[in-house]
């Protein structure tokens, strides 16, 4: 999609009054996350890292650098409820395996899981347990 069919998209119409927002970027595209988070109407918070581990394999070498990552954009809309004590901390950077191209790994979905029940994946690639899925793969 371009990015200007990307800000159409009513986002903040399925978002709750208090909740979290995960957008996902390319180093590409990093800079132009931002604008559509904001454009969709969330706060901008931090940025997190998924470290994509390939095994043996060496990564999309480019330029002569590794492009083993991928960057989460954390917003909210309205402040949603603040960390709960006892609970574990989400890591701004982790490692997961890169299991196939574009898709997400299943560690990320499970560290975020405790900050709520209601759920849903846009452009998702498959069905998750607890989540709801919106996406032509699935």
């Amino acid at each position: 999609m371009e990015l200007d069919e990307i800000k159409k998209m009513p986002i903040k119409d399925l978002a709750k009054e208090k909740c979290w927002i995960f957008l996902w970027t390319t180093q590409k595209y990093l800079f132009n996350a931002k604008s559509v988070l904001e454009h969709w109407g969330f706060n901008f918070l931090c940025t997190g890292v998924w470290e994509k581990t390939f095994g043996k394999s060496a990564g999309m070498p480019l330029f002569g650098f590794r492009w083993n990552a991928e960057f989460i954009l954390i917003g909210y809309n309205k402040k949603p409820d603040l960390w709960i004590k006892g609970k574990p901390l989400i890591p701004l950077c982790f490692q997961a395996e890169n299991i196939r191209h574009s898709q997400k790994p299943d560690k990320f979905y499970k560290m975020i899981e405790p900050l709520g029940n209601d759920r849903i994946d846009i452009f998702a690639r498959q069905q998750k347990k607890g989540w709801d899925v919106w996406g032509n793969e699935v």
